[in-house]
C-alpha cells in the first residue's frame, strides 16, 4: 500500500504536468522536501516561448516571448538598460531614432521605449521607469533579446541559465528569484540582474515582466537544466 506522502507526491506531480507548472500551493506545501526537488525539476515543463518564440496573436498568452533584438558591435565592458513609458508607439518610435541602440514596443498593453548604453543617456519626453545596469556585454558583437513574460499564480521556471546576463523590470504583481548566490522577492516597479549563471524563478502571485538577455551574437539566449538544486524560498 502506497504511504499517504507518496499520493501526495503523484498528485502534486499531476497537477504540475496538467497545468504547466501553475502548482497548487496547498498540495505542494504537503509535499516532503525530497520529493518537492524532483517534482520541480524533473515534472516542471519549460516556460512557454522559452524567451525566443514570437509574441502569440494572443498577447494574454502565458509564457515568455521575443519583442525584438537589437545587435551590438562594440568594445565597451558593459551598459545600461534604460526604460521609458510613451503615451504613443509614434512617439516612441520617433525617441528611438535618436539612439544608437533603441526600440519601441507595446507590451502588457502599454508602449515602452528601450535604450541601451551609457548610464546617462538623454530621453527628453516619456516618463523613465527604470535604469539597470550596469550589464556585462559577454562578446564584442553581442545580441540584446528583449522578451515580454506573463506568470499566472504558481507558476515557476526548470533551473536554467544564460550566456550573458539577464535583466527585469516587473510590471505588474510579485517575482521570486533563486540563484546559487542570491535570494529575492522583486516586487512592481522592480529589478533585477542574474549574471547567468544557474538559477530559477517563480510568481507565488501571478506577476508581468520586461526582460531583457544579452548573449553573444548566434548563441541560444536561455539554456534549460544543470545540476544545481534550488530550496523552496519560492514554493
Amino acid at each position: 500500500m502506497k504511504s499517504a506522502a507518496k499520493v501526495v507526491s503523484m498528485r502534486a506531480a499531476l497537477l504540475v504536468t496538467l497545468f504547466g507548472g501553475c502548482l497548487s500551493q496547498s498540495v505542494f506545501a504537503k509535499t516532503p522536501d525530497r520529493d518537492r526537488t524532483k517534482i520541480l525539476q524533473v515534472n516542471v515543463p519549460p516556460v512557454p516561448g522559452l524567451c525566443s518564440a514570437p509574441v502569440p496573436a494572443d498577447r494574454e498568452t502565458v509564457g515568455c516571448y521575443e519583442t525584438g533584438t537589437i545587435d551590438i558591435v562594440d568594445d565597451r565592458p558593459d551598459l545600461y538598460w534604460h526604460i521609458y513609458e510613451f503615451p504613443t508607439e509614434a512617439a516612441a518610435k520617433a525617441e528611438a531614432e535618436r539612439h544608437q541602440w533603441a526600440t519601441a514596443t507595446r507590451v502588457h498593453g502599454r508602449v515602452w521605449l528601450y535604450v541601451l548604453g551609457g548610464p546617462a543617456e538623454t530621453v527628453p519626453v516619456g516618463i523613465e521607469r527604470a535604469v539597470i545596469g550596469p550589464l556585462r556585454i559577454p562578446a564584442r558583437e553581442t545580441t540584446a533579446h528583449f522578451s515580454e513574460a506573463i506568470f499566472p499564480p504558481g507558476m515557476r521556471t526548470r533551473v536554467h541559465s544564460h550566456p550573458g546576463p539577464e535583466a527585469f523590470y516587473v510590471v505588474a504583481g510579485e517575482q521570486c528569484m533563486e540563484t546559487q548566490t542570491d535570494r529575492r522577492i522583486v516586487p512592481a516597479g522592480g529589478t533585477y540582474v542574474v549574471e547567468g549563471g544557474l538559477h530559477v524563478q517563480a510568481a507565488p502571485k501571478g506577476r508581468r515582466n520586461l526582460v531583457l538577455i544579452l548573449a553573444p551574437k548566434g548563441a541560444a539566449a536561455v539554456t534549460p537544466g544543470g545540476a544545481w538544486q534550488p530550496s523552496s524560498f519560492c514554493d
